[in-house]
Protein backbone atom coordinates (compact mmCIF):
# COMPACT_ATOMS: atom_id res chain seq x y z
CA UNK A 1 0.00 0.00 0.00
CA UNK A 2 1.22 3.54 -0.72
CA UNK A 3 2.17 5.98 2.00
CA UNK A 4 -0.77 7.90 3.46
CA UNK A 5 0.68 11.25 2.34
CA UNK A 6 1.12 10.16 -1.30
CA UNK A 7 -1.23 9.25 -4.12
CA UNK A 8 -0.04 6.47 -6.44
CA UNK A 9 -1.24 6.59 -10.04
CA UNK A 10 -0.86 4.05 -12.86
CA UNK A 11 -1.35 5.35 -16.43
CA UNK A 12 -1.89 2.80 -19.24
CA UNK A 13 -1.78 3.97 -22.87
CA UNK A 14 -0.12 2.65 -26.04
CA UNK A 15 0.79 6.20 -27.13
CA UNK A 16 4.15 7.24 -25.56
CA UNK A 17 3.37 10.94 -26.08
CA UNK A 18 0.16 10.62 -24.06
CA UNK A 19 2.04 8.82 -21.28
CA UNK A 20 4.61 11.62 -21.22
CA UNK A 21 1.88 14.27 -20.96
CA UNK A 22 0.16 12.47 -18.08
CA UNK A 23 3.42 11.94 -16.21
CA UNK A 24 4.60 15.52 -16.76
CA UNK A 25 1.37 17.16 -15.59
CA UNK A 26 0.41 14.79 -12.76
CA UNK A 27 3.86 14.65 -11.16
CA UNK A 28 3.73 18.43 -10.74
CA UNK A 29 1.09 17.84 -8.08
CA UNK A 30 2.39 17.42 -4.49
CA UNK A 31 2.34 13.79 -3.42
CA UNK A 32 1.44 12.33 -6.84
CA UNK A 33 3.61 9.31 -7.80
CA UNK A 34 3.05 8.20 -11.41
CA UNK A 35 3.97 4.96 -13.17
CA UNK A 36 3.24 4.31 -16.85
CA UNK A 37 2.73 1.17 -18.92
CA UNK A 38 2.05 0.67 -22.64
CA UNK A 39 -0.19 -2.44 -22.51
CA UNK A 40 -3.13 -3.70 -20.47
CA UNK A 41 -1.51 -7.11 -19.97
CA UNK A 42 1.47 -5.51 -18.25
CA UNK A 43 -0.97 -3.57 -16.08
CA UNK A 44 -2.85 -6.71 -15.01
CA UNK A 45 0.41 -8.45 -14.13
CA UNK A 46 1.50 -5.45 -12.06
CA UNK A 47 -1.86 -5.22 -10.28
CA UNK A 48 -1.36 -8.76 -8.98
CA UNK A 49 1.41 -7.45 -6.74
CA UNK A 50 0.88 -3.68 -6.48
CA UNK A 51 -1.91 -1.39 -5.31
CA UNK A 52 -2.54 2.01 -6.94
CA UNK A 53 -4.89 4.68 -5.65
CA UNK A 54 -5.84 5.61 -9.23
CA UNK A 55 -5.64 3.72 -12.54
CA UNK A 56 -5.96 5.82 -15.71
CA UNK A 57 -6.38 3.79 -18.90
CA UNK A 58 -7.03 4.54 -22.54
CA UNK A 59 -10.18 2.97 -24.00
CA UNK A 60 -8.59 1.90 -27.30
CA UNK A 61 -5.64 -0.42 -26.60
CA UNK A 62 -3.97 -2.87 -29.01
CA UNK A 63 -4.08 -5.93 -26.73
CA UNK A 64 -6.95 -5.47 -24.24
CA UNK A 65 -9.24 -2.42 -24.40
CA UNK A 66 -9.75 -0.18 -21.39
CA UNK A 67 -13.19 -1.54 -20.48
CA UNK A 68 -11.92 -5.13 -20.52
CA UNK A 69 -9.01 -4.08 -18.32
CA UNK A 70 -11.49 -2.40 -15.97
CA UNK A 71 -13.71 -5.50 -15.80
CA UNK A 72 -10.77 -7.85 -15.22
CA UNK A 73 -9.28 -5.61 -12.55
CA UNK A 74 -12.62 -5.35 -10.74
CA UNK A 75 -13.09 -9.13 -11.04
CA UNK A 76 -9.76 -9.58 -9.25
CA UNK A 77 -10.96 -7.37 -6.41
CA UNK A 78 -9.13 -4.19 -7.41
CA UNK A 79 -10.50 -1.27 -5.36
CA UNK A 80 -8.53 1.49 -7.12
CA UNK A 81 -10.32 4.51 -8.57
CA UNK A 82 -10.63 3.94 -12.33
CA UNK A 83 -10.49 6.64 -15.01
CA UNK A 84 -11.34 5.86 -18.66
CA UNK A 85 -9.71 8.03 -21.35
CA UNK A 86 -10.95 7.96 -24.95
CA UNK A 87 -11.04 10.01 -28.12
CA UNK A 88 -14.41 8.52 -29.13
CA UNK A 89 -17.45 10.67 -28.31
CA UNK A 90 -19.80 7.72 -27.83
CA UNK A 91 -22.34 7.67 -25.01
CA UNK A 92 -22.30 3.89 -24.66
CA UNK A 93 -18.58 3.92 -23.78
CA UNK A 94 -19.21 6.16 -20.79
CA UNK A 95 -22.27 4.15 -19.72
CA UNK A 96 -20.43 0.82 -20.07
CA UNK A 97 -17.51 2.22 -18.10
CA UNK A 98 -19.82 3.43 -15.34
CA UNK A 99 -21.73 0.13 -15.20
CA UNK A 100 -18.47 -1.79 -14.98
CA UNK A 101 -17.17 0.26 -12.06
CA UNK A 102 -15.34 3.25 -13.54
CA UNK A 103 -15.23 6.42 -11.46
CA UNK A 104 -14.36 9.15 -13.97
CA UNK A 105 -14.17 9.88 -17.69
CA UNK A 106 -11.70 12.03 -19.66
CA UNK A 107 -12.05 13.07 -23.31
CA UNK A 108 -8.81 12.74 -25.28
CA UNK A 109 -8.17 15.28 -28.01
CA UNK A 110 -6.27 18.43 -28.94
CA UNK A 111 -7.57 20.15 -25.79
CA UNK A 112 -6.80 17.28 -23.41
CA UNK A 113 -4.73 19.54 -21.15
CA UNK A 114 -7.93 21.41 -20.29
CA UNK A 115 -9.31 18.17 -18.87
CA UNK A 116 -6.47 17.82 -16.39
CA UNK A 117 -7.80 20.40 -13.93
CA UNK A 118 -10.99 18.36 -13.59
CA UNK A 119 -9.02 15.13 -13.31
CA UNK A 120 -6.65 16.52 -10.65
CA UNK A 121 -9.57 17.89 -8.65
CA UNK A 122 -11.28 14.49 -8.85
CA UNK A 123 -8.15 12.68 -7.64
CA UNK A 124 -7.49 15.08 -4.75
CA UNK A 125 -11.10 14.85 -3.62
CA UNK A 126 -11.85 11.17 -4.20
CA UNK A 127 -8.68 9.37 -3.04
CA UNK A 128 -8.83 10.57 0.61
CA UNK A 129 -12.55 9.78 0.65
CA UNK A 130 -11.91 6.32 -0.80
CA UNK A 131 -9.22 5.58 1.78
CA UNK A 132 -11.52 6.71 4.58
CA UNK A 133 -14.15 4.29 3.33
CA UNK A 134 -11.80 1.28 3.32
CA UNK A 135 -12.21 0.80 7.06
CA UNK A 136 -15.99 0.76 6.66
CA UNK A 137 -15.70 -1.71 3.77
CA UNK A 138 -13.52 -4.03 5.86
CA UNK A 139 -15.93 -3.75 8.78
CA UNK A 140 -18.87 -4.58 6.53
CA UNK A 141 -17.01 -7.56 5.08
CA UNK A 142 -16.36 -8.89 8.56
CA UNK A 143 -19.93 -8.16 9.64
CA UNK A 144 -21.47 -9.89 6.63
CA UNK A 145 -19.27 -12.93 7.18
CA UNK A 146 -20.78 -13.17 10.67
CA UNK A 147 -24.30 -12.83 9.23
CA UNK A 148 -23.72 -15.43 6.51
CA UNK A 149 -22.24 -17.95 8.96
CA UNK A 150 -25.08 -17.54 11.46
CA UNK A 151 -27.29 -20.64 11.91
CA UNK A 152 -30.34 -18.34 12.12
CA UNK A 153 -32.43 -17.80 8.99
CA UNK A 154 -31.86 -14.08 8.43
CA UNK A 155 -33.82 -12.12 5.87
CA UNK A 156 -35.24 -8.71 5.02
CA UNK A 157 -38.91 -8.43 4.09
CA UNK A 158 -40.99 -5.61 2.61
CA UNK A 159 -44.40 -4.81 4.14
CA UNK A 160 -46.12 -7.00 1.55
CA UNK A 161 -43.89 -9.98 2.42
CA UNK A 162 -41.48 -9.74 -0.55
CA UNK A 163 -38.01 -10.97 0.36
CA UNK A 164 -35.19 -8.56 -0.46
CA UNK A 165 -32.31 -10.32 1.32
CA UNK A 166 -31.57 -13.78 2.70
CA UNK A 167 -28.42 -15.26 4.22
CA UNK A 168 -26.90 -18.63 3.33
CA UNK A 169 -28.65 -20.45 6.17
CA UNK A 170 -32.00 -19.27 4.83
CA UNK A 171 -31.15 -20.43 1.31
CA UNK A 172 -30.01 -23.81 2.64
CA UNK A 173 -33.20 -24.24 4.68
CA UNK A 174 -35.51 -23.50 1.73
CA UNK A 175 -33.17 -25.29 -0.74
CA UNK A 176 -33.15 -22.35 -3.16
CA UNK A 177 -30.55 -20.08 -4.70
CA UNK A 178 -30.40 -16.39 -3.77
CA UNK A 179 -32.04 -15.18 -7.00
CA UNK A 180 -34.94 -17.57 -6.45
CA UNK A 181 -35.27 -16.61 -2.80
CA UNK A 182 -35.67 -12.89 -3.44
CA UNK A 183 -38.55 -13.69 -5.79
CA UNK A 184 -40.38 -15.38 -2.92
CA UNK A 185 -42.91 -13.89 -0.51
CA UNK A 186 -42.37 -14.93 3.10
CA UNK A 187 -46.01 -14.39 4.06
CA UNK A 188 -47.18 -16.69 1.25
CA UNK A 189 -45.05 -19.49 2.75
CA UNK A 190 -46.99 -19.31 6.04
CA UNK A 191 -49.96 -21.76 6.15
CA UNK A 192 -53.30 -19.98 5.71
CA UNK A 193 -54.59 -20.89 9.18
CA UNK A 194 -51.57 -19.14 10.79
CA UNK A 195 -50.92 -16.27 8.38
CA UNK A 196 -53.80 -14.07 9.54
CA UNK A 197 -52.60 -14.32 13.14
CA UNK A 198 -49.02 -13.47 12.14
CA UNK A 199 -50.13 -10.46 10.10
CA UNK A 200 -52.31 -9.26 12.96
CA UNK A 201 -49.31 -9.40 15.31
CA UNK A 202 -47.22 -7.43 12.84
CA UNK A 203 -49.96 -4.81 12.56
CA UNK A 204 -49.56 -4.21 16.30
CA UNK A 205 -45.89 -3.24 15.94
CA UNK A 206 -44.91 0.40 16.21
CA UNK A 207 -41.82 2.57 16.43
CA UNK A 208 -42.15 2.34 20.23
CA UNK A 209 -42.60 -1.46 20.19
CA UNK A 210 -40.97 -2.67 16.98
CA UNK A 211 -40.24 -6.31 17.97
CA UNK A 212 -42.23 -9.51 18.36
CA UNK A 213 -41.24 -13.17 18.76
CA UNK A 214 -43.63 -15.66 17.14
CA UNK A 215 -43.79 -19.39 16.56
CA UNK A 216 -45.31 -20.36 13.25
CA UNK A 217 -44.82 -22.79 10.42
CA UNK A 218 -43.46 -22.18 6.92
CA UNK A 219 -43.73 -24.32 3.83
CA UNK A 220 -40.44 -25.64 2.41
CA UNK A 221 -39.57 -26.80 -1.11
CA UNK A 222 -40.49 -30.41 -0.23
CA UNK A 223 -43.97 -29.45 0.98
CA UNK A 224 -43.12 -29.83 4.66
CA UNK A 225 -44.24 -27.19 7.20
CA UNK A 226 -41.78 -27.22 10.11
CA UNK A 227 -42.46 -25.10 13.20
CA UNK A 228 -39.87 -22.35 13.76
CA UNK A 229 -39.42 -19.42 16.11
CA UNK A 230 -39.39 -16.12 14.22
CA UNK A 231 -38.11 -12.80 15.51
CA UNK A 232 -39.60 -9.81 13.64
CA UNK A 233 -38.20 -6.28 13.93
CA UNK A 234 -40.01 -3.47 12.12
CA UNK A 235 -38.33 -0.39 10.63
CA UNK A 236 -40.64 2.62 10.63
CA UNK A 237 -40.73 5.92 8.74
CA UNK A 238 -41.11 9.20 10.58
CA UNK A 239 -44.84 9.01 9.75
CA UNK A 240 -45.15 5.70 11.63
CA UNK A 241 -45.55 3.43 8.59
CA UNK A 242 -43.50 0.25 8.47
CA UNK A 243 -40.99 0.31 5.60
CA UNK A 244 -39.35 -3.09 6.10
CA UNK A 245 -39.01 -6.02 8.50
CA UNK A 246 -35.82 -7.66 9.74
CA UNK A 247 -36.68 -11.32 10.30
CA UNK A 248 -34.64 -14.08 11.91
CA UNK A 249 -35.92 -17.63 12.27
CA UNK A 250 -34.54 -20.61 14.15
CA UNK A 251 -35.59 -24.17 14.62
CA UNK A 252 -36.41 -25.39 18.13
CA UNK A 253 -35.35 -28.90 17.11
CA UNK A 254 -32.61 -30.17 19.41
CA UNK A 255 -33.20 -27.35 21.89
CA UNK A 256 -32.20 -28.33 25.43
CA UNK A 257 -34.27 -26.52 28.05
CA UNK A 258 -32.38 -26.34 31.33
CA UNK A 259 -34.36 -26.66 34.57
CA UNK A 260 -37.75 -27.37 32.99
CA UNK A 261 -38.96 -30.90 32.25
CA UNK A 262 -42.52 -29.81 31.58
CA UNK A 263 -43.84 -26.97 29.49
CA UNK A 264 -41.63 -25.55 26.84
CA UNK A 265 -40.06 -22.18 27.36
CA UNK A 266 -39.71 -19.65 24.64
CA UNK A 267 -36.20 -19.47 23.25
CA UNK A 268 -34.52 -16.08 23.35
CA UNK A 269 -34.76 -13.90 20.26
CA UNK A 270 -31.86 -14.06 17.82
CA UNK A 271 -29.18 -11.50 18.53
CA UNK A 272 -29.76 -8.01 17.18
CA UNK A 273 -26.36 -8.26 15.50
CA UNK A 274 -27.95 -10.43 12.82
CA UNK A 275 -29.00 -7.42 10.74
CA UNK A 276 -27.53 -7.15 7.23
CA UNK A 277 -25.88 -3.83 8.08
CA UNK A 278 -24.57 -2.39 11.36
CA UNK A 279 -26.07 0.89 12.52
CA UNK A 280 -22.65 2.53 12.43
CA UNK A 281 -22.18 1.68 8.75
CA UNK A 282 -23.83 3.52 5.82
CA UNK A 283 -27.46 2.42 5.63
CA UNK A 284 -28.68 0.28 2.77
CA UNK A 285 -32.15 -0.65 1.54
CA UNK A 286 -33.19 -3.80 -0.31
CA UNK A 287 -29.71 -5.22 0.48
CA UNK A 288 -28.17 -2.79 -2.03
CA UNK A 289 -25.56 -0.13 -1.47
CA UNK A 290 -26.90 2.88 -3.33
CA UNK A 291 -23.74 5.00 -3.06
CA UNK A 292 -22.71 4.64 -6.72
CA UNK A 293 -26.19 5.45 -7.99
CA UNK A 294 -26.60 8.39 -5.61
CA UNK A 295 -23.21 9.85 -6.58
CA UNK A 296 -24.12 9.56 -10.25
CA UNK A 297 -27.49 11.28 -9.78
CA UNK A 298 -25.83 14.04 -7.73
CA UNK A 299 -23.52 14.75 -10.67
CA UNK A 300 -26.43 15.52 -13.00
CA UNK A 301 -27.42 19.08 -13.85
CA UNK A 302 -31.09 18.17 -14.31
CA UNK A 303 -33.49 17.81 -11.36
CA UNK A 304 -33.55 14.05 -10.67
CA UNK A 305 -34.70 11.77 -7.85
CA UNK A 306 -34.74 7.99 -7.36
CA UNK A 307 -36.69 5.47 -5.31
CA UNK A 308 -36.15 1.81 -4.42
CA UNK A 309 -38.69 -0.99 -4.86
CA UNK A 310 -40.47 -0.10 -1.62
CA UNK A 311 -41.03 3.48 -2.83
CA UNK A 312 -38.43 4.89 -0.44
CA UNK A 313 -36.52 7.91 -1.75
CA UNK A 314 -32.83 6.99 -2.12
CA UNK A 315 -31.58 10.02 -4.07
CA UNK A 316 -32.64 13.67 -4.34
CA UNK A 317 -30.00 15.68 -6.18
CA UNK A 318 -28.86 19.29 -5.82
CA UNK A 319 -30.75 20.43 -8.92
CA UNK A 320 -34.09 19.19 -7.58
CA UNK A 321 -33.19 20.71 -4.18
CA UNK A 322 -32.81 24.10 -5.87
CA UNK A 323 -35.98 23.65 -7.92
CA UNK A 324 -38.25 22.69 -5.01
CA UNK A 325 -36.50 24.34 -2.07
CA UNK A 326 -36.65 20.98 -0.24
CA UNK A 327 -33.30 19.69 1.02
CA UNK A 328 -32.01 16.19 0.41
CA UNK A 329 -31.94 15.45 4.15
CA UNK A 330 -35.69 16.11 4.31
CA UNK A 331 -36.50 13.66 1.49
CA UNK A 332 -34.10 10.70 1.50
CA UNK A 333 -35.56 7.80 3.46
CA UNK A 334 -39.18 8.89 3.04
CA UNK A 335 -41.80 6.67 1.41
CA UNK A 336 -45.54 6.77 0.86
CA UNK A 337 -45.11 8.92 -2.31
CA UNK A 338 -43.66 11.85 -0.34
CA UNK A 339 -41.62 12.75 -3.43
CA UNK A 340 -44.81 14.20 -4.95
CA UNK A 341 -45.44 16.74 -2.16
CA UNK A 342 -43.11 19.50 -3.50
CA UNK A 343 -44.96 19.38 -6.84
CA UNK A 344 -48.58 18.57 -5.97
CA UNK A 345 -48.81 19.64 -2.32
CA UNK A 346 -49.67 16.11 -1.19
CA UNK A 347 -48.50 12.48 -1.58
CA UNK A 348 -49.86 11.25 -4.90
CA UNK A 349 -48.74 8.90 -7.72
CA UNK A 350 -46.18 10.22 -10.20
CA UNK A 351 -44.75 8.94 -13.45
CA UNK A 352 -42.05 7.01 -11.53
CA UNK A 353 -44.70 4.69 -10.06
CA UNK A 354 -45.30 3.15 -13.50
CA UNK A 355 -41.85 1.58 -13.50
CA UNK A 356 -42.49 -1.01 -10.79
CA UNK A 357 -45.89 -2.08 -12.14
CA UNK A 358 -46.16 -5.30 -14.20
CA UNK A 359 -46.99 -4.71 -17.90
CA UNK A 360 -50.73 -4.17 -18.35
CA UNK A 361 -51.33 -3.75 -14.63
CA UNK A 362 -54.83 -2.38 -13.84
CA UNK A 363 -53.21 -0.15 -11.21
CA UNK A 364 -51.65 1.92 -14.02
CA UNK A 365 -55.08 3.36 -14.81
CA UNK A 366 -54.84 5.49 -11.66
CA UNK A 367 -51.40 6.87 -12.56
CA UNK A 368 -50.45 9.84 -14.78
CA UNK A 369 -50.65 9.17 -18.54
CA UNK A 370 -47.30 8.12 -20.03
CA UNK A 371 -45.75 6.90 -23.25
CA UNK A 372 -43.11 4.15 -23.02
CA UNK A 373 -40.22 4.27 -25.49
CA UNK A 374 -37.86 1.35 -24.88
CA UNK A 375 -36.99 1.59 -21.20
CA UNK A 376 -37.88 5.27 -20.98
CA UNK A 377 -41.20 6.43 -19.52
CA UNK A 378 -42.31 9.81 -20.91
CA UNK A 379 -45.07 11.78 -19.22
CA UNK A 380 -47.40 14.45 -20.50
CA UNK A 381 -47.05 18.12 -19.54
CA UNK A 382 -48.77 18.77 -16.21
CA UNK A 383 -49.77 21.93 -14.37
CA UNK A 384 -48.28 22.01 -10.85
CA UNK A 385 -47.26 24.50 -8.18
CA UNK A 386 -43.63 24.62 -7.07
CA UNK A 387 -42.87 26.86 -4.09
CA UNK A 388 -46.35 28.32 -4.59
CA UNK A 389 -45.69 29.31 -8.21
CA UNK A 390 -47.72 27.80 -11.12
CA UNK A 391 -45.39 25.76 -13.33
CA UNK A 392 -45.51 23.22 -16.14
CA UNK A 393 -43.91 19.86 -15.26
CA UNK A 394 -42.70 17.20 -17.65
CA UNK A 395 -41.37 13.95 -16.20
CA UNK A 396 -39.23 11.20 -17.65
CA UNK A 397 -38.50 7.92 -15.90
CA UNK A 398 -36.03 5.08 -16.29
CA UNK A 399 -35.61 1.73 -14.47
CA UNK A 400 -32.35 0.72 -12.78
CA UNK A 401 -31.22 -2.91 -12.95
CA UNK A 402 -28.51 -4.71 -11.01
CA UNK A 403 -25.81 -6.85 -12.64
CA UNK A 404 -28.17 -9.86 -12.60
CA UNK A 405 -30.88 -8.01 -14.52
CA UNK A 406 -33.21 -7.52 -11.56
CA UNK A 407 -35.16 -4.27 -11.30
CA UNK A 408 -33.94 -2.57 -8.11
CA UNK A 409 -34.76 1.14 -8.42
CA UNK A 410 -36.36 3.82 -10.58
CA UNK A 411 -35.23 7.32 -11.58
CA UNK A 412 -37.32 10.31 -12.63
CA UNK A 413 -35.96 13.46 -14.26
CA UNK A 414 -38.01 16.64 -14.01
CA UNK A 415 -38.24 19.42 -16.59
CA UNK A 416 -40.25 22.53 -15.77
CA UNK A 417 -41.43 25.66 -17.56
CA UNK A 418 -43.59 28.64 -16.84
CA UNK A 419 -47.14 28.69 -18.25
CA UNK A 420 -47.71 31.43 -20.79
CA UNK A 421 -50.76 33.61 -21.16
CA UNK A 422 -52.10 35.51 -24.13
CA UNK A 423 -50.29 38.57 -22.79
CA UNK A 424 -46.99 36.66 -22.96
CA UNK A 425 -47.42 35.68 -26.58
CA UNK A 426 -48.99 38.94 -27.71
CA UNK A 427 -51.65 37.06 -29.68
CA UNK A 428 -54.14 34.24 -29.53
CA UNK A 429 -51.49 31.88 -30.92
CA UNK A 430 -51.19 28.86 -28.61
CA UNK A 431 -47.76 27.45 -27.73
CA UNK A 432 -47.66 23.63 -28.06
CA UNK A 433 -44.10 22.75 -27.08
CA UNK A 434 -40.68 21.96 -28.47
CA UNK A 435 -37.17 20.73 -27.80
CA UNK A 436 -33.57 21.64 -28.62
CA UNK A 437 -30.77 19.07 -28.60
CA UNK A 438 -27.17 18.58 -29.60
CA UNK A 439 -28.47 15.55 -31.51
CA UNK A 440 -30.65 17.76 -33.75
CA UNK A 441 -28.66 19.21 -36.65
CA UNK A 442 -29.11 21.41 -39.67
CA UNK A 443 -26.62 20.68 -42.47
CA UNK A 444 -25.37 22.77 -45.35
CA UNK A 445 -26.90 22.95 -48.80
CA UNK A 446 -26.37 20.41 -51.59
CA UNK A 447 -25.37 16.77 -51.58
CA UNK A 448 -22.32 17.39 -49.37
CA UNK A 449 -24.47 18.87 -46.62
CA UNK A 450 -26.97 16.03 -46.89
CA UNK A 451 -24.23 13.41 -46.54
CA UNK A 452 -22.71 15.26 -43.57
CA UNK A 453 -26.07 15.35 -41.80
CA UNK A 454 -26.88 11.71 -42.53
CA UNK A 455 -23.60 10.29 -41.21
CA UNK A 456 -23.73 12.45 -38.09
CA UNK A 457 -20.81 14.81 -38.68
CA UNK A 458 -22.57 18.17 -38.79
CA UNK A 459 -22.87 20.44 -35.78
CA UNK A 460 -25.94 20.01 -33.58
CA UNK A 461 -27.68 22.27 -31.11
CA UNK A 462 -30.83 23.10 -33.03
CA UNK A 463 -34.44 23.02 -31.87
CA UNK A 464 -37.95 22.47 -33.21
CA UNK A 465 -40.92 24.27 -31.66
CA UNK A 466 -44.58 24.49 -32.58
CA UNK A 467 -47.65 26.59 -31.90
CA UNK A 468 -51.15 25.79 -33.07
CA UNK A 469 -50.44 27.88 -36.20
CA UNK A 470 -46.78 27.45 -37.19
CA UNK A 471 -43.56 25.53 -36.65
CA UNK A 472 -40.08 26.97 -36.00
CA UNK A 473 -36.55 25.59 -36.34
CA UNK A 474 -34.09 27.60 -34.24
CA UNK A 475 -30.37 27.64 -33.49
CA UNK A 476 -30.28 27.33 -29.70
CA UNK A 477 -27.44 29.44 -28.24
CA UNK A 478 -27.61 27.47 -24.97
CA UNK A 479 -26.67 24.24 -26.78
CA UNK A 480 -23.72 25.35 -28.89
CA UNK A 481 -21.81 22.10 -29.26
CA UNK A 482 -18.76 23.96 -30.57
CA UNK A 483 -18.37 25.64 -27.17
CA UNK A 484 -18.63 22.44 -25.10
CA UNK A 485 -15.42 21.81 -23.18
CA UNK A 486 -14.59 18.15 -22.56
CA UNK A 487 -17.09 15.40 -21.91
CA UNK A 488 -18.80 14.80 -18.61
CA UNK A 489 -20.42 11.66 -17.29
CA UNK A 490 -23.62 13.63 -16.61
CA UNK A 491 -24.08 14.46 -20.30
CA UNK A 492 -23.78 10.84 -21.34
CA UNK A 493 -25.86 9.46 -18.49
CA UNK A 494 -28.81 11.77 -19.11
CA UNK A 495 -28.56 11.05 -22.83
CA UNK A 496 -28.61 7.29 -22.30
CA UNK A 497 -31.24 7.19 -19.55
CA UNK A 498 -33.67 9.77 -20.86
CA UNK A 499 -32.42 11.23 -24.15
CA UNK A 500 -32.01 14.39 -22.07
CA UNK A 501 -29.09 16.19 -23.74
CA UNK A 502 -31.86 18.61 -24.60
CA UNK A 503 -33.49 21.89 -23.65
CA UNK A 504 -37.25 21.56 -23.13
CA UNK A 505 -37.86 24.93 -21.48
CA UNK A 506 -40.86 26.78 -22.86
CA UNK A 507 -39.95 29.68 -25.14
CA UNK A 508 -41.94 32.79 -25.98
CA UNK A 509 -43.17 33.45 -29.49
CA UNK A 510 -40.91 36.53 -29.65
CA UNK A 511 -37.87 34.45 -28.69
CA UNK A 512 -38.67 31.83 -31.34
CA UNK A 513 -39.05 34.54 -33.97
CA UNK A 514 -35.70 36.02 -32.95
CA UNK A 515 -33.80 32.70 -33.08
CA UNK A 516 -35.55 31.07 -36.06
CA UNK A 517 -33.70 29.77 -39.09
CA UNK A 518 -36.90 28.33 -40.55
CA UNK A 519 -40.58 29.10 -40.11
CA UNK A 520 -43.56 27.28 -41.61
CA UNK A 521 -47.23 28.16 -41.25
CA UNK A 522 -49.51 25.15 -40.85
CA UNK A 523 -51.75 26.32 -43.72
CA UNK A 524 -48.74 26.40 -46.10
CA UNK A 525 -47.17 23.05 -45.14
CA UNK A 526 -47.84 20.32 -47.71
CA UNK A 527 -46.30 17.44 -45.74
CA UNK A 528 -44.10 16.60 -42.75
CA UNK A 529 -41.80 13.67 -43.53
CA UNK A 530 -40.21 11.67 -40.72
CA UNK A 531 -37.51 9.01 -40.89
CA UNK A 532 -36.37 7.24 -37.72
CA UNK A 533 -32.60 6.99 -37.09
CA UNK A 534 -31.33 3.43 -37.52
CA UNK A 535 -27.82 3.05 -38.92
CA UNK A 536 -27.68 6.63 -40.18
CA UNK A 537 -29.27 9.77 -38.77
CA UNK A 538 -33.02 10.14 -39.02
CA UNK A 539 -34.57 13.32 -40.29
CA UNK A 540 -37.59 15.61 -40.21
CA UNK A 541 -38.48 17.37 -43.48
CA UNK A 542 -41.00 20.19 -43.93
CA UNK A 543 -42.31 20.59 -47.47
CA UNK A 544 -43.87 24.02 -47.80
CA UNK A 545 -46.07 25.38 -50.61
CA UNK A 546 -44.10 27.74 -52.92
CA UNK A 547 -41.10 27.62 -50.54
CA UNK A 548 -39.43 24.26 -51.21
CA UNK A 549 -38.37 22.10 -48.27
CA UNK A 550 -36.31 22.27 -45.08
CA UNK A 551 -34.69 19.25 -43.42
CA UNK A 552 -33.08 18.68 -40.04
CA UNK A 553 -31.24 15.53 -38.97
CA UNK A 554 -31.70 13.66 -35.68
CA UNK A 555 -28.98 11.32 -34.35
CA UNK A 556 -30.75 10.00 -31.26
CA UNK A 557 -33.85 7.77 -31.28
CA UNK A 558 -35.23 9.31 -28.09
CA UNK A 559 -34.87 12.85 -29.45
CA UNK A 560 -36.64 11.61 -32.59
CA UNK A 561 -39.50 10.30 -30.43
CA UNK A 562 -39.95 13.73 -28.83
CA UNK A 563 -40.11 15.37 -32.26
CA UNK A 564 -42.57 12.77 -33.53
CA UNK A 565 -44.85 13.48 -30.56
CA UNK A 566 -44.56 17.23 -31.15
CA UNK A 567 -45.51 16.88 -34.82
CA UNK A 568 -48.47 14.69 -33.87
CA UNK A 569 -49.68 17.55 -31.68
CA UNK A 570 -48.97 20.16 -34.35
CA UNK A 571 -50.35 18.69 -37.59
CA UNK A 572 -50.99 14.91 -37.48
CA UNK A 573 -52.91 14.81 -40.77
CA UNK A 574 -49.82 15.88 -42.79
CA UNK A 575 -47.28 13.46 -41.27
CA UNK A 576 -45.63 10.85 -43.47
CA UNK A 577 -43.34 8.27 -41.84
CA UNK A 578 -40.70 6.87 -44.18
Amino acid sequence: MPQSNTISILVVDDDPSILDVFRLILEQQPGFIVETLATSREALDLLDTRYFDVIITDFSMPDIDGLTLLREARARGCQSLFVIVTGKRLAHIAMDALNDGADFYVQKGPDITKEFSRLIEFINTSVPKKNAELEIVEWERFYHSVVESSPDLICRVLPDGSLTYTNESCMHFFKKQYNDMIRENLFSLIPADEKSVVLAQLQNLSAVKPDVLLEHRVQTEGGETPLLQWYYHGFFSEHGAVSEYQVAGRSAEGLIRIGDKGTAKTAPAPAAAAAPAPSSAPQKTDAYDWKGLVDTIQSLDNPVFAIDKSGTIIAWNKAIEQLTGVETSQMVGKGQQEYAVPFYGKPTPMLIDHIFLPPGSPAAADLPVIKKVGDTYIGEMEHVKIKGKPMLLWGKGSPVYDGKGSLIAAIEAITVGEPQTDADTGSREKYLGGISSITIKASGEGIGGAIAGAIGSSTGGYGVYATDQRVFVIRNPDLDAEKMQGVRFSTFIMDELFGMTIDTRQKSIKELERLKIFEGWKKDIISINLKKPVLLSGYLTFIVNNAGSFRIYIDHKKSFTHLEQLMQSFCPEKIKVE
